[in-house]
C-alpha cells in the first residue's frame, strides 16, 4: 500500500458522516503545530475559510493553500470588534451555503476565545448543520509549557475584562491566567502596531485587592516560529499599568499563586 493511499484511508476515517463545518485550530506555530487529524480534514474539505493572513497561508502545501479563503481583510482596525467578527462569520456561512464540507481554520484551539467559532456552533444548530470541533494546540498549552506550571496545583482561567467587571473573587493560593489584557475594557479592534494600548490600572487595582503590590506577574506572548521562546515580561503588580504596549500586545497575563 502506498503512502498516498494510507493518507487517503486515514482521511476517510477521520470524516464523520454528513459533517458540514469543521472547526479546526492552526496551533500557535503555523503550520508546524497542525495535527495529523487536522491536515487530513483540511484535505477532505471543499473550501477553507480562515482568519490567517495570505502571507501566513503560504506555509501550507499547494493543494491546501489553493482551497483557502483568507478573511483577514475583514478585520478593521478601530472598528467595534463584534462587527468585525460578524462580517467574518457571515463570510464563512456563505462558504458553507455553496458547498460542504468546509473548514473554519483559526489560530490556536478553535473554541478558545474565538467568537466566529462560537457563532458557527450556535448557527449550526439553527440551520441543522453538523458542526464538528477538532482539538488543537492553544496558547494555554504553550504558556503552561513555558512556565512549567502544572494546573493540578490550581488555576483560574478567565478573560481579563470579564474578571474585573463581574468582580470574580480571586483565591490567593490559586494561579490566574487572564486572557486578552491587550484589549482590556476596549470594545474596538486594536490591530495597528503603534497603538497606545488600554489603561490597565483598573485591572491592577482589582488584583491588588487580593495580592501584595510587590507580587510578581508576567505578560506572556507565545512564540509563533520554531526555535523561538515565548516573550515573557515579569513585573511587580504595582507596575502592571506601566508595561509598554508592545510587551502587552497579543499576551496573556499570568499571576502566580501567593
Amino acid at each position: 500500500m502506498t503512502h498516498d493511499s494510507v493518507t487517503s484511508d486515514r482521511a476517510t476515517q477521520s470524516q464523520q458522516p454528513n459533517v458540514d463545518v469543521y472547526l479546526v485550530g492552526a496551533g500557535i506555530i503555523f503550520p508546524d503545530q497542525l495535527t495529523i487529524e487536522t491536515v487530513e480534514i483540511l484535505t477532505l474539505c471543499k473550501r477553507i475559510g480562515t482568519n490567517l493572513p495570505e502571507t501566513v497561508l503560504d506555509g501550507l502545501p499547494e493543494d491546501l493553500r489553493a482551497k483557502c479563503v483568507s478573511l483577514w481583510s475583514l478585520y478593521q482596525d478601530g472598528r467595534i470588534r463584534t462587527e468585525n467578527y460578524l462580517d467574518v462569520f457571515q463570510a464563512v456561512v456563505e462558504l458553507t451555503e455553496i458547498d460542504t464540507p468546509i473548514a473554519w481554520l483559526t489560530p490556536g484551539h478553535p473554541v478558545i476565545f474565538d467568537s466566529v467559532s462560537a457563532s458557527l456552533l450556535t448557527e449550526g444548530k439553527v440551520r441543522g448543520w453538523n458542526v464538528r470541533v477538532i482539538p488543537a494546540i492553544s496558547s494555554i498549552d504553550t504558556m503552561l509549557a513555558e512556565l512549567g506550571y502544572d494546573p493540578a496545583h490550581g488555576m483560574l482561567i478567565h478573560e481579563a475584562t470579564g474578571l474585573v467587571r463581574r468582580k470574580i473573587p480571586i483565591v490567593r493560593s490559586v494561579a490566574l491566567m487572564l486572557l486578552q489584557p491587550a484589549v482590556f475594557d476596549v470594545n474596538v479592534a486594536i490591530i495597528a502596531g503603534d497603538s497606545a494600548g488600554p489603561d490597565l490600572s483598573p485591572l491592577r487595582d482589582y488584583l491588588r485587592e487580593f495580592h501584595a503590590p510587590e507580587h510578581r506577574c508576567a505578560f506572556i506572548r507565545s512564540a509563533s516560529k520554531l526555535g523561538e521562546r515565548d516573550l515573557v515580561t515579569w513585573t511587580p503588580l504595582h507596575d502592571l499599568a506601566s508595561v509598554p504596549y508592545e510587551r502587552v500586545a497579543g499576551s496573556t497575563l499570568f499571576v502566580p499563586p501567593a
